[in-house]
């Protein structure tokens, strides 16, 4: 008897040892492959400094500032699809026909079931916040990051009853693994439309801007070429990026923000201005 129980107590030791070993192993493979980098082929995606410093400011995401982004297709479903209109059902198609090209060879369509995409259009209410619900113009959400895993599986879209075709556009973006910018732009940015431009634009201009349907400006259709290049890995951090770029200390005070720096005005729309 106290041999056997000998037996099991090291049994118990060697396989806890290997089961570790073996989640250490994984967990350094997972890691090395968010580092796994090349610099050169990254610079062969058509983009410019000022592509890259957006890149470097809404594409690194949550409080680790990695990257996080689909690795399979994106399969868009309207959930409250027998709700809507015909209009309010192919807004959602000319969103995707727009970033699909942006995704490429990624695929991004629309289907009636089995999304892992969900939009959800001209809701009263959201409720995936609670306890109260709430009204606002539009909301996304990704899935949370998995153990060694910083992949989007899983998204849903809400937009309000007033939001505009830029609130839908601008969601997808949130979606496909974008955050808001913290820094400010001289350029309209659809992403950070109810932040940044009120700063440096008259409200008589940014009307104009958001009366454009879907408009996404070159710099963020850059952006997420970039994002979905080959040589972007999920999980990546920005200090690995920067790194591997060979930034210098100027580079990096002009090209990646301070997390920390949070705006002190936020101006977000009326739906009046929709």
């Amino acid at each position: 008897m106290v041999k056997y129980v000998k037996y099991m107590i090291f049994s118990s030791i060697v396989l806890t040892t290997i089961l570790g070993s073996a989640s250490f192993v994984y967990e350094s493979a997972v890691i090395n492959e968010t580092r796994d980098f090349d610099a050169v082929n990254f610079r062969m995606v058509d983009f410019s400094d000022e592509d890259l410093s957006l890149f470097c400011d809404i594409a690194f995401t949550d409080d680790e500032v990695r990257i996080r982004k689909w690795r399979k297709d994106i399969r868009v479903e309207i959930k409250n699809i027998e709700e809507l209109d015909s209009r309010s059902v192919e807004e959602v198609d000319s969103v995707i026909a727009i970033l699909a090209p942006l995704i490429a060879p990624l695929k991004i369509e629309r289907v009636r079931r089995d999304g892992n995409l969900h939009v959800y259009r001209r809701v009263e209410k959201v409720n995936p916040s609670k306890p109260e619900p709430f009204c606002l113009n539009g909301l996304a959400r990704i899935n949370k990051v998995k153990p060694y895993s910083w992949d989007i599986t899983y998204a849903s879209i809400y937009d309000g009853c007033e939001a505009s075709s830029q609130t839908l556009m601008h969601e997808f973006e949130h979606a496909l693994g974008l955050n808001h910018p913290i820094k400010l732009y001289s350029y309209y940015v659809t992403i950070g439309r109810s932040v940044i431009p009120q700063y440096l634009r008259s409200q008589k201009e940014i009307i104009a801007f958001r009366s454009q349907p879907f408009y996404l400006s070159d710099q963020e259709k850059s952006v997420i070429k970039m994002l979905y290049s080959d040589e972007i890995k999920s999980g990546m951090h920005i200090e690995t990026f920067a790194r591997k770029m060979g930034f210098t200390d100027e580079d990096r005070k002009r090209m990646i923000p301070d997390i920390n720096k949070k705006p002190r005005i936020i101006v977000y729309p009326s739906p009046d201005d929709y």
